[in-house]
């Protein structure tokens, strides 16, 4: 019904906001851009933005068109510079997708030192949620995605790379600090800061709290466990998080203390079943384990001259 030309004026308008702004992005006149606005809405049947200020707000429903239509973008993008990396002479090309907690924790240091090894390899990182991450590499968006406890799904093989632990992070002044273990009681009164329950992490935390007959409520919820662990490293409440994400925020004045409901992530390598992994997504698969290893080795070294302090 709709082609993707169409669905790129409509994205334009939804992020300038007027029609002579998404004229001048796409180089079309401000006529062309209103005249296929009305067509779509004509096609489609119901509106796709009201008048407000000047300014053209998005309805609920040009949203949803657009949340369904960046996987087509997405695509397209990665057609485009597989083009160019040809053009260029480029020998290869690792695409790499990855949920926030893993994208600050360990990537940095694997695409440094993979781009070192290997200086004529393109590489690319998306940071998503965990659905729209996994989507990427099915769709072959992506070579690889690196996340943390992943649903299965028939299209994608895991490769486990390491198990991450469940931990508190708190200031060392805090009453929590004081405790070997903490538990959900000991979290049920607190200013919690946490995933919130709509995605994979926050369901398992509240999982975790209600074996112990408690409600997980977080007083701040995050989409990502870095996130959380950033606002406590700022001064404000406790992060129930993953000991990666913990060791990231950590300062001066800052302990962790292991989460007593036996709660742990697995970290792993997401790569399509159908489909051969090439040479170079092997290697960078491989270098990521690597360096995960050597990092998560460092974060616990450093929690436990945290709970010896």
């Amino acid at each position: 019904m709709l082609n993707l030309r169409q669905l790129e004026i409509l994205r334009a308008v939804v992020e300038y906001r007027t029609t002579v702004g998404a004229a001048e992005h796409l180089g079309m006149s401000q006529p062309s851009i209103s005249n296929t606005i009305r067509h779509i809405e004509s096609v489609l049947g119901f509106p796709l933005f009201e008048r407000v200020s000047n300014r053209l707000q998005p309805t609920e429903e040009a949203m949803i068109l657009l949340q369904e239509s960046e996987p087509l973008f997405m695509l397209r993008d990665a057609v485009n510079q597989r083009a160019v990396d040809l053009r260029m002479g480029r020998i290869g090309h690792v695409r790499v997708a990855s949920t926030a907690e893993v994208s600050e924790g360990v990537l940095p240091r694997v695409i440094a030192d993979y781009a070192t090894e290997h200086p004529r390899i393109r590489i690319s990182l998306e940071t998503h949620m965990l659905a729209p991450v996994l989507q990427m590499v099915e769709n072959g968006v992506a070579d690889v995605a690196f996340v943390l406890s992943p649903l299965e799904r028939p299209a994608l093989q895991y490769d486990a790379i390491e198990v991450l632990q469940a931990v508190v992070l708190c200031d060392e002044k805090d009453p929590l600090a004081r405790l070997d273990v903490v538990t959900p009681r000991d979290l049920a009164e607190r200013p919690m800061v946490g995933p919130q329950v709509a995605n994979r992490i926050g369901l398992m935390f509240a999982d975790s709290f209600r074996a112990s007959g408690l409600e997980y409520q977080p007083v701040i919820e995050t989409r990502f466990m870095n996130a959380a662990a950033r606002i406590v490293r700022d001064g404000w409440g406790v992060a129930l998080v993953d000991e990666l994400s913990a060791f990231t925020a950590m300062r001066p004045g800052l302990v962790v203390r292991p989460y007593g409901a036996n709660l742990s992530f697995e970290l792993a390598a997401a790569t399509p079943r159908a489909k051969t992994t090439s040479r170079q997504t092997k290697r960078f698969i491989e270098l990521f384990r690597q360096r995960a290893a050597l990092r998560i080795a460092e974060v616990r070294a450093a929690t436990q001259r945290s709970a010896q302090d």
